[in-house]
């Protein structure tokens, strides 16, 4: 399940095109095709024009899928073997600035690190990592409810300058950071969706899903402007780093009904101010914000027993990723649990119904099983092991491997197939042992880990989420542990992007931080099944709900 088009050999960023002034983008010439370079989340595009003030030729390479762009020269450079987001893996050479690259198995150009204008701050942001985690570590061990109590003046004016600095920071950031390639390859698909939304698949060659080319077309809209068309890059992370603001107040507003204004606005500043949730939004320009955004909505949502709006934002978080399938289980946990026709209704009238309006106008001209069709082929994209996911596959020598080389008995794809079913196995095992809707943020949470650390095609992003969802979990159940949880797996899903961000390429890297992350995350998971273990008795949850909070047993319904 690749995000917009991973590619194996996908190294390149913004920055080997080329960087403009501080604050600005480039000045590019129209493309003469709407097809983008590379991805780390879809199928790969070529691009073919001008970069840089039509300094820079791009030249077409093709690999074995799709095409991607060779810079004839680059401001910026990079060398090195191609990756996602850096994409190490098979193909994809490059020189230093200049020449083209070769596409191997997986095809594309290599474009090693990102630019100057990124791997400049490659150490401010580690440093500022390790006085977060350094600070997460003390706080949660030092960490006491009753000492979080805080006066009740100024409450809103804190939280509102605690989300306003969050989000004026990423603004002034932005526009110093290149990013990575990605953001060539949504500027495109913003173009062409702002020049012709109801064509955007039949005039391209784009296998991302539906919902997110909406917002990209608002976008290319408002960047198609003289007043805007400047600051195009910062308003491709806009929405994710709306997103990051916006689950941080929902995670805020969730805990100041359950916990202290103290821990409430801690965890405010926790998810604000994470790295791991800094570098993806404001770094990378990638949309896993906006993504979990929907996931913890639907969670919420799920808990509140509106189970009609919460399949509306199930249904969407699929039509924007379609890893959003891993989230599925929980809803389908809670229907069965209900033992009810009318959210079976809801439910289904609520999918089917946004599914029609999101992908209707782009129907037109296209086979009547076309998104099927676009989801098969984003699914079979990345037949490895592991794609650069820090997962026990990559811990055993799997990144990059082929899933289909045998492990054992089995073919990694194999093996992965049946982790899945186990993990998703002991989540419905647990949400029956706890009877309550509480415990659906903790499923969520064991699904993606165990799906990420244990399944193939795996790419480093996919466990984003897995922070709020730790967060959410200890809102619901009342388990410190979970807080411990939140925060490893932040520091894990950091270490992963920040290596893929930045790190020198290596064809055949296996390095310290690799071993290291993707042990921290087979620990985490075990220690993640203990805790869910402990939670999910039905009276561990009833003593963590509300004093109001009145819910029947499975039993009784």
């Amino acid at each position: 399940m690749g995000g917009p088009g991973q590619r194996p050999s996908d190294g390149q960023t913004a920055g080997n095109l080329g960087t403009g002034s501080v604050g600005q983008d480039q000045q590019n010439s129209p493309p003469t095709s709407t097809d983008a370079a590379s991805s780390s989340d879809s199928k790969n595009q070529g691009t073919t024009g001008q970069t840089t003030n039509s300094s820079s030729e791009n030249s077409s390479t093709s690999g074995d899928k799709g095409t991607t762009a060779g810079n004839d020269t680059s401001a910026s450079g990079g060398s090195g073997v191609a990756r996602d987001g850096q994409h190490r893996g098979p193909g994809g050479m490059s020189g230093n600035g200049s020449g083209m690259g070769m596409g191997g198995p997986g095809g594309g150009m290599g474009g090693g690190r990102n630019g100057n204008s990124s791997s400049a701050y490659a150490t401010p942001m580690a440093f500022f990592a390790a006085l977060f985690f350094g600070a997460f570590v003390f706080i949660a061990y030092r960490f006491r409810a009753q000492e979080w109590k805080l006066g009740e003046r100024n409450r809103g004016l804190m939280l509102w300058t605690v989300l306003g600095v969050g989000f004026f920071l990423r603004m002034a950031i932005a526009p110093w950071i290149s990013g990575h390639m990605d953001l060539m390859l949504f500027r495109n698909w913003a173009t062409t969706a702002a020049d012709s939304l109801s064509g955007f698949y039949t005039n391209g060659s784009s296998d991302y899903p539906p919902f997110y080319i909406y917002i990209l077309y608002v976008i290319g809209k408002i960047g198609s402007t003289d007043a805007f068309s400047p600051y195009m890059s910062v308003l491709l992370r806009l929405p994710n780093i709306l997103a990051d603001i916006v689950t941080a107040y929902m995670l805020y507003r969730l805990a100041s009904k359950r916990v202290g204004y103290g821990v409430s606005l801690g965890l405010a500043i926790f998810y604000v101010f994470n790295p791991a949730v800094f570098i993806n939004s404001t770094f990378w320009g990638q949309v896993d914000s906006f993504f979990t955004m929907l996931i913890v909505g639907m969670i919420v949502l799920l808990v509140e027993n509106r189970i009609g709006w919460s399949a509306v934002l199930f249904t969407i978080a699929v039509l924007m990723k379609p890893q959003g399938i891993i989230y599925g289980p929980v809803l389908f946990f809670e229907l069965l649990r209900q033992r009810k026709i009318q959210p079976w209704l809801l439910s289904v009238g609520g999918a089917v119904v946004t599914t029609i309006l999101v992908i209707l106008p782009f129907s037109w001209g296209q086979e009547p099983l076309w998104l099927l069709d676009l989801y098969k082929g984003t699914v079979g994209e990345y037949p490895y092991a592991s794609v650069n996911a820090y997962n026990f596959f990559a811990l055993i020598g799997g990144n990059y491997t082929q899933d289909t080389t045998t492990l054992f008995l089995f073919s990694y794809h194999t093996w992965g197939m049946i982790c899945i079913v186990l993990v998703t196995l002991f989540t419905w095992w647990m949400y029956i042992r706890s009877r309550k809707p509480q415990f659906a943020a903790a499923a969520a949470l064991v699904l993606i880990a165990g799906v990420f650390t244990f399944a193939s095609s795996m790419h480093e992003r996919y466990l984003f989420p897995a922070a709020a969802l730790a967060v959410l979990a200890y809102l619901y159940l009342k388990d410190r542990r979970f807080l411990w949880l939140a925060g490893g797996f932040s520091l894990t899903i950091f270490l992963n992007t920040f290596d893929i961000f930045y790190s020198s390429n290596s064809q055949d890297h296996y390095g310290i931080i690799l071993c290291v992350t993707s042990l921290l995350n087979v620990l985490l998971f075990g220690y993640l099944v203990k805790v869910v273990w402990d939670c999910s008795r039905p009276a561990t949850i009833q003593a963590a709900l509300p004093k109001a909070t009145n819910i029947a047993p499975l039993s009784a319904e």
